[in-house]
């Protein structure tokens, strides 16, 4: 996603990019701040699911420019989303106020037009049951949305590792313990995110 705002000679060049983690940023920002001829700052921000959030204002003035990317971010309501706006000086100082707009702005602008996955936390989980459970442990992992990843099958009976949405688990093991009398038990394994269907 990209997009190009020009402000009293100043030219600015907001590029995003979906990320997985602070390398991927980290990795985007070093790629862009290469990428440009002679740019007269490059401002990296990024925001991640996880809480995690960075920008530098790259040599402007404090707030002037790595703030209002994140606040880009937060306004485009997205997470996992690295930024990066690179500046041309054009000969007109726009002060800190100009410098918020611009930089904000651009970030904006590329933004607008992106597609969003939405996404939800989900559980990577584990269940150990027998041959002749397999009817009622596939209509439980089914009917609460359940992705399976690993079915594997042996003379002591099956096993089946896959991803349920993390709001599903306690009702996917209410549904289990009824159907099965109790005797399959849900082993979580751990967390991740997938996307929302």
């Amino acid at each position: 996603m990209t997009a190009e705002l020009e402000e009293r000679g100043s030219r600015f060049l907001a590029i995003a990019e979906p990320v997985e983690d602070r390398p991927g940023a980290e990795a985007l920002f070093a790629r862009e701040a290469r990428a440009h001829r002679n740019p007269t700052h490059v401002v990296p921000a990024f925001r991640l699911r996880d809480g995690t959030s960075f920008s530098s204002d790259a040599g402007e003035p404090a707030g002037s420019a790595g703030a209002p990317l994140l606040a880009a971010l937060a306004g485009a309501g997205v997470h996992d989303v690295a930024a990066v706006v690179v500046r041309w000086y054009g000969g007109t100082n726009l002060g800190v106020g100009g410098l918020v707009r611009a930089y904000g702005g651009a970030l904006a602008r590329a933004l607008e037009g992106a597609r969003v996955v939405r996404c939800e936390r989900a559980a990577d989980v584990r269940l150990r049951y027998g041959h002749e459970q397999t009817s009622a442990v596939m209509r439980c992992v089914t009917t609460h949305a359940g992705r399976e990843l690993e079915h594997s099958y042996g003379e002591q009976g099956a096993q089946l590792r896959f991803r349920v949405p993390l709001a599903r688990c306690e009702s996917l093991q209410r549904c289990l313990r009824d159907s099965t009398r109790g005797a399959v038990a849900l082993e979580r394994l751990g967390e991740t995110v997938i996307r929302s269907s």
